[in-house]
């Protein structure tokens, strides 16, 4: 797999990634906002933080560095946006 390709497929990734991000975070304002207003907040609530969490951590399986198959992580997390993958050096933008 060549440069351009790696750069590309990685391009692609970033807006799934960003797209996965925005959907779940509808949806999940969305169904709070719902079950508050049909009254059913405190049976749904575990649902919902279940939810939250299996998204939270698993956002990462979408973002991952094309070459290597290892997601782009720093001290703190998620490196959005990296230049170059931290595990193989190849460059992502």
């Amino acid at each position: 797999m060549n440069n351009h390709q790696i750069k590309q497929q990685f391009r692609q990734k970033v807006r799934r990634f960003y797209w996965v991000n925005i959907t779940m975070a509808v949806i999940i304002a969305a169904a709070l906002w719902l079950t508050k207003q049909w009254g059913i907040y405190q049976q749904a609530f575990i649902p919902i933080v279940v939810v939250f969490f299996l998204w939270i951590f698993n956002v990462d399986k979408v973002y991952r560095c094309p070459a290597c198959k290892k997601s782009p992580r720093g001290r703190e997390g998620l490196i959005y946006l990296p230049k170059q993958c931290g595990h193989c050096g190849v460059e992502l933008r």
